[in-house]
Protein backbone atom coordinates (compact mmCIF):
# COMPACT_ATOMS: atom_id res chain seq x y z
CA UNK A 1 0.00 0.00 0.00
CA UNK A 2 1.15 3.54 -0.51
CA UNK A 3 2.68 5.10 1.99
CA UNK A 4 1.21 8.19 3.70
CA UNK A 5 3.87 10.24 2.83
CA UNK A 6 4.06 9.42 -0.58
CA UNK A 7 0.14 10.13 -0.68
CA UNK A 8 0.89 13.53 0.70
CA UNK A 9 2.86 14.55 -2.24
CA UNK A 10 0.95 12.80 -4.77
CA UNK A 11 -1.67 15.10 -3.00
CA UNK A 12 -0.12 17.99 -3.43
CA UNK A 13 0.83 17.07 -6.83
CA UNK A 14 -2.60 17.07 -7.59
CA UNK A 15 -3.14 20.44 -5.83
CA UNK A 16 -0.97 22.38 -8.17
CA UNK A 17 -2.60 20.68 -11.41
CA UNK A 18 0.66 18.64 -12.39
CA UNK A 19 -1.63 15.25 -12.64
CA UNK A 20 -4.53 13.41 -11.43
CA UNK A 21 -4.14 9.79 -10.29
CA UNK A 22 -7.83 7.79 -10.10
CA UNK A 23 -7.04 4.70 -8.90
CA UNK A 24 -7.55 4.04 -5.60
CA UNK A 25 -8.69 7.67 -4.93
CA UNK A 26 -12.07 8.34 -3.66
CA UNK A 27 -13.59 11.76 -5.00
CA UNK A 28 -16.96 12.80 -2.57
CA UNK A 29 -19.11 15.15 -4.81
CA UNK A 30 -20.45 18.30 -3.23
CA UNK A 31 -23.08 17.89 -0.22
CA UNK A 32 -22.13 14.35 -0.17
CA UNK A 33 -22.44 13.03 3.48
CA UNK A 34 -25.42 15.75 4.49
CA UNK A 35 -28.06 14.66 6.33
CA UNK A 36 -31.09 14.52 4.47
CA UNK A 37 -34.04 17.50 4.75
CA UNK A 38 -36.40 16.97 8.03
CA UNK A 39 -39.85 18.47 6.80
CA UNK A 40 -42.84 17.74 9.32
CA UNK A 41 -43.36 19.22 12.56
CA UNK A 42 -42.49 16.57 14.87
CA UNK A 43 -38.89 17.14 13.69
CA UNK A 44 -39.29 20.69 14.19
CA UNK A 45 -40.40 19.94 18.06
CA UNK A 46 -37.53 17.33 18.75
CA UNK A 47 -35.19 20.00 16.81
CA UNK A 48 -35.91 22.49 19.66
CA UNK A 49 -34.81 19.55 22.31
CA UNK A 50 -31.67 19.31 20.51
CA UNK A 51 -30.97 23.12 20.05
CA UNK A 52 -31.07 23.16 23.64
CA UNK A 53 -29.19 20.19 24.39
CA UNK A 54 -26.61 21.77 22.13
CA UNK A 55 -26.37 24.47 24.54
CA UNK A 56 -25.86 22.84 27.56
CA UNK A 57 -23.12 21.06 25.75
CA UNK A 58 -21.45 24.31 25.14
CA UNK A 59 -21.44 25.04 28.87
CA UNK A 60 -17.53 26.01 29.73
CA UNK A 61 -16.19 23.78 33.07
CA UNK A 62 -12.69 23.88 35.03
CA UNK A 63 -13.08 20.35 34.44
CA UNK A 64 -11.14 20.20 30.94
CA UNK A 65 -8.57 21.87 31.68
CA UNK A 66 -6.93 22.69 35.64
CA UNK A 67 -5.95 25.65 34.45
CA UNK A 68 -9.18 26.68 34.34
CA UNK A 69 -10.08 28.99 30.98
CA UNK A 70 -6.77 28.13 29.65
CA UNK A 71 -4.41 30.48 27.79
CA UNK A 72 -6.21 33.07 25.66
CA UNK A 73 -4.66 34.34 22.88
CA UNK A 74 -5.78 37.65 21.41
CA UNK A 75 -7.68 37.93 18.03
CA UNK A 76 -5.86 39.84 15.22
CA UNK A 77 -9.06 40.84 13.57
CA UNK A 78 -12.98 42.23 14.80
CA UNK A 79 -14.56 39.39 13.36
CA UNK A 80 -13.33 37.04 15.71
CA UNK A 81 -12.93 36.39 19.49
CA UNK A 82 -9.71 35.11 21.05
CA UNK A 83 -8.84 31.49 20.92
CA UNK A 84 -7.42 29.35 23.48
CA UNK A 85 -5.34 26.70 24.68
CA UNK A 86 -4.35 24.58 27.72
CA UNK A 87 -0.85 25.01 28.28
CA UNK A 88 -1.47 22.38 31.49
CA UNK A 89 -2.49 19.60 28.70
CA UNK A 90 0.84 20.15 26.90
CA UNK A 91 3.97 17.87 27.36
CA UNK A 92 6.25 18.27 29.48
CA UNK A 93 9.06 16.37 28.17
CA UNK A 94 9.09 16.66 24.63
CA UNK A 95 7.99 18.96 21.75
CA UNK A 96 4.03 19.09 21.51
CA UNK A 97 2.71 19.19 18.23
CA UNK A 98 -0.19 21.10 16.65
CA UNK A 99 -2.80 20.66 13.64
CA UNK A 100 -4.53 23.36 12.41
CA UNK A 101 -7.01 23.05 9.41
CA UNK A 102 -9.03 26.16 7.92
CA UNK A 103 -6.85 28.95 8.65
CA UNK A 104 -8.52 31.12 6.36
CA UNK A 105 -6.14 33.91 6.51
CA UNK A 106 -6.25 33.89 10.65
CA UNK A 107 -3.00 32.81 12.23
CA UNK A 108 -3.04 33.84 15.84
CA UNK A 109 -3.64 29.93 17.24
CA UNK A 110 -0.78 28.77 14.92
CA UNK A 111 2.09 31.40 15.86
CA UNK A 112 0.71 31.71 19.27
CA UNK A 113 1.92 27.65 19.36
CA UNK A 114 4.83 28.03 17.42
CA UNK A 115 5.77 30.79 19.63
CA UNK A 116 5.53 28.55 23.11
CA UNK A 117 7.71 25.83 21.46
CA UNK A 118 5.16 23.74 19.50
CA UNK A 119 5.57 22.31 15.56
CA UNK A 120 2.88 23.36 13.89
CA UNK A 121 1.20 22.32 10.54
CA UNK A 122 -1.40 24.74 9.44
CA UNK A 123 -3.99 23.16 6.43
CA UNK A 124 -6.17 25.52 4.16
CA UNK A 125 -6.37 24.59 0.56
CA UNK A 126 -8.39 28.07 -0.36
CA UNK A 127 -6.15 29.86 0.88
CA UNK A 128 -2.07 30.95 2.01
CA UNK A 129 -0.19 29.34 -1.72
CA UNK A 130 1.43 25.97 -2.68
CA UNK A 131 3.33 24.42 0.39
CA UNK A 132 5.68 26.09 2.14
CA UNK A 133 7.81 26.72 5.25
CA UNK A 134 6.16 29.49 7.17
CA UNK A 135 9.14 29.43 9.24
CA UNK A 136 11.35 27.50 12.28
CA UNK A 137 8.29 24.74 13.08
CA UNK A 138 5.95 26.05 11.49
CA UNK A 139 5.00 24.60 7.83
CA UNK A 140 2.01 25.76 5.57
CA UNK A 141 -0.19 22.52 3.54
CA UNK A 142 -2.85 23.21 1.43
CA UNK A 143 -5.06 19.71 1.69
CA UNK A 144 -8.31 19.67 3.50
CA UNK A 145 -9.47 17.36 6.36
CA UNK A 146 -11.70 14.37 5.27
CA UNK A 147 -12.25 10.75 6.13
CA UNK A 148 -10.57 9.33 3.28
CA UNK A 149 -7.27 10.55 1.11
CA UNK A 150 -8.66 11.79 -2.26
CA UNK A 151 -10.58 14.68 -3.83
CA UNK A 152 -13.39 16.98 -2.75
CA UNK A 153 -15.79 19.50 -4.43
CA UNK A 154 -15.70 22.73 -2.35
CA UNK A 155 -19.21 24.55 -1.72
CA UNK A 156 -20.06 27.59 -3.68
CA UNK A 157 -18.46 29.91 -1.56
CA UNK A 158 -15.17 28.66 -2.55
CA UNK A 159 -15.98 28.02 -6.32
CA UNK A 160 -17.12 24.99 -6.28
CA UNK A 161 -13.71 24.01 -7.02
CA UNK A 162 -11.94 20.08 -6.49
CA UNK A 163 -9.43 20.32 -3.82
CA UNK A 164 -7.49 17.39 -2.45
CA UNK A 165 -7.99 15.77 1.18
CA UNK A 166 -6.11 13.33 3.59
CA UNK A 167 -7.53 12.09 6.63
CA UNK A 168 -5.94 12.75 10.01
CA UNK A 169 -4.79 9.23 10.42
CA UNK A 170 -3.03 9.67 7.27
CA UNK A 171 -1.24 13.21 7.52
CA UNK A 172 -0.30 11.83 11.05
CA UNK A 173 1.41 8.98 9.99
CA UNK A 174 2.76 11.54 6.73
CA UNK A 175 4.45 13.64 9.56
CA UNK A 176 5.54 10.86 11.80
CA UNK A 177 2.95 12.36 14.72
CA UNK A 178 1.57 9.05 17.25
CA UNK A 179 0.01 12.06 18.92
CA UNK A 180 -1.59 15.21 18.53
CA UNK A 181 -1.25 17.24 21.44
CA UNK A 182 -3.51 19.96 19.98
CA UNK A 183 -5.83 19.99 16.61
CA UNK A 184 -7.09 23.14 15.40
CA UNK A 185 -10.38 22.97 12.86
CA UNK A 186 -12.88 24.83 11.27
CA UNK A 187 -16.07 22.92 12.24
CA UNK A 188 -18.98 24.30 9.84
CA UNK A 189 -20.30 22.45 6.65
CA UNK A 190 -21.90 19.29 7.09
CA UNK A 191 -18.80 17.67 5.57
CA UNK A 192 -16.58 19.19 8.36
CA UNK A 193 -19.06 18.03 10.88
CA UNK A 194 -19.03 14.54 9.40
CA UNK A 195 -15.27 14.95 9.53
CA UNK A 196 -15.20 15.35 13.94
CA UNK A 197 -18.44 12.57 13.53
CA UNK A 198 -15.19 10.56 12.09
CA UNK A 199 -12.52 11.40 14.24
CA UNK A 200 -15.15 10.12 17.63
CA UNK A 201 -16.06 7.13 16.03
CA UNK A 202 -12.48 5.94 14.22
CA UNK A 203 -11.24 6.27 17.94
CA UNK A 204 -8.19 8.38 16.73
CA UNK A 205 -10.12 10.86 19.13
CA UNK A 206 -8.28 9.57 21.57
CA UNK A 207 -4.71 10.76 20.38
CA UNK A 208 -5.53 13.77 21.04
CA UNK A 209 -4.89 16.21 23.70
CA UNK A 210 -7.07 18.98 23.38
CA UNK A 211 -9.29 20.62 20.67
CA UNK A 212 -9.41 24.08 19.18
CA UNK A 213 -12.91 24.56 17.23
CA UNK A 214 -14.15 27.52 15.07
CA UNK A 215 -17.75 26.37 15.38
CA UNK A 216 -20.71 27.24 13.27
CA UNK A 217 -24.35 25.90 14.20
CA UNK A 218 -25.86 27.07 10.47
CA UNK A 219 -28.07 24.31 9.30
CA UNK A 220 -31.87 24.06 10.41
CA UNK A 221 -31.76 20.45 9.79
CA UNK A 222 -28.55 19.40 11.15
CA UNK A 223 -29.73 19.94 15.10
CA UNK A 224 -30.05 16.21 15.94
CA UNK A 225 -26.65 15.14 14.40
CA UNK A 226 -24.93 18.38 16.37
CA UNK A 227 -26.32 17.35 19.33
CA UNK A 228 -25.49 13.37 18.40
CA UNK A 229 -21.64 14.63 17.70
CA UNK A 230 -20.97 16.94 20.51
CA UNK A 231 -22.65 14.31 23.08
CA UNK A 232 -20.08 11.92 21.28
CA UNK A 233 -17.41 14.17 22.09
CA UNK A 234 -18.31 14.52 25.72
CA UNK A 235 -18.69 10.82 25.21
CA UNK A 236 -14.65 10.46 24.79
CA UNK A 237 -13.72 12.27 27.58
CA UNK A 238 -13.93 15.84 25.81
CA UNK A 239 -14.86 18.62 27.96
CA UNK A 240 -15.36 22.82 26.97
CA UNK A 241 -13.22 24.95 29.26
CA UNK A 242 -13.37 27.99 27.31
CA UNK A 243 -16.63 28.78 24.61
CA UNK A 244 -16.95 32.20 23.30
CA UNK A 245 -19.65 33.80 20.85
CA UNK A 246 -18.13 35.03 17.78
CA UNK A 247 -18.72 38.94 17.05
CA UNK A 248 -21.47 37.90 14.31
CA UNK A 249 -23.22 35.42 15.83
CA UNK A 250 -26.93 35.16 15.88
CA UNK A 251 -29.12 34.87 18.67
CA UNK A 252 -31.03 31.69 18.80
CA UNK A 253 -33.90 32.12 20.62
CA UNK A 254 -33.20 29.27 23.08
CA UNK A 255 -32.05 30.74 26.87
CA UNK A 256 -32.11 28.92 30.04
CA UNK A 257 -30.92 31.46 32.86
CA UNK A 258 -28.18 33.10 31.85
CA UNK A 259 -27.35 30.97 29.22
CA UNK A 260 -27.97 31.05 25.39
CA UNK A 261 -27.65 29.72 22.02
CA UNK A 262 -26.17 31.22 19.38
CA UNK A 263 -24.87 30.18 15.62
CA UNK A 264 -21.19 30.69 15.92
CA UNK A 265 -18.71 29.91 18.61
CA UNK A 266 -14.63 29.29 19.74
CA UNK A 267 -14.38 26.09 21.70
CA UNK A 268 -11.87 24.55 23.23
CA UNK A 269 -11.97 21.41 24.89
CA UNK A 270 -9.60 19.60 27.42
CA UNK A 271 -9.33 15.41 26.64
CA UNK A 272 -10.22 14.58 30.36
CA UNK A 273 -9.21 10.98 29.92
Amino acid sequence: SMAAGDRLLLLLLLCDGVGRAEAGWRWEPKGAGAVAEKGNKFDAIDCKKCMTQVMRLLVPANRGCAAGNGTVVPSSTNSRVPTAYCDTLLPKKRQCTAFSFGIDNVWDMDKALVKIGCRVVSFDPFCCGSAHRIGENHEFVPLGLATYDGLATSDAAHGNTTFPVMSLRSLMSSFETPKLDVLRMKVSSPLEWKGLKNLINVGIIQEIRQLSLNLHLRDADMWDEYKTILTSLKGAGFFPYYVSKQPDAQYLDIQEGTTSLHSRYEVSYGNTY
